[in-house]
């Protein structure tokens, strides 16, 4: 995970990175990564380029507004790992429409992938989707990758016009 996260990271130029949880196999590379509590990280204001959020859904009732506050910390991009809801036995993680909504309403979703998979499945940590049956089956993690950049000149130059005042 910790190497994904690692991946999207230098694909947006992220050098600042927020993470509700700790990042397993702990980043390596140039981005600042530093880690705070759910609660903190909702809470805050600062900006940061890249939010990392692990298991929103497993907060509970409150997971949407807490992801639509993640979001408004990420400048450039949010990373959501859920649960994989296509997995057999797949717990509590929503369904995957249901988590899309959340996700188009706070940017636009560049890419989703699978992560975990038995070695038998796939030779690589990491497939992106679209994927076949047996990789959205047997993978533990589902990766959204939201791209959190103002989306029209119009929206760029109000943000600038609030960050000035």
């Amino acid at each position: 995970m910790g190497r994904f996260v690692q991946s999207v990271a230098a694909a947006y130029g992220a050098a600042t990175v927020l993470a509700d949880a700790t990042l397993a196999g702990g980043p390596a590379g140039p981005a600042e990564v530093r880690v705070e509590s759910p609660d903190a990280l909702a809470a805050g204001v600062e900006r940061v380029d890249l939010v990392v959020s692990f298991d929103a859904p497993a907060r509970g009732a409150g997971w949407e507004p807490y992801l639509v506050a993640l979001a408004n910390r990420a400048q450039k991009v949010l990373l959501v790992f859920v649960g994989n809801a296509e997995r057999p036995g797949g717990g509590t993680s929503p369904h995957t429409t249901a988590l899309a909504r959340v996700l188009w309403q706070v940017g636009r979703v560049r890419e989703h992938a699978y992560l975990g998979l038995p070695r038998l499945v796939a030779a690589s940590e990491v497939v992106q989707a679209p994927a076949g049956v047996l990789v959205r089956r047997t993978a533990r993690l589902h990766a959204f990758v939201v791209d959190t950049a103002p989306r029209t000149p119009q929206a760029r130059r109000r943000l600038r016009v609030a960050a000035s005042a």
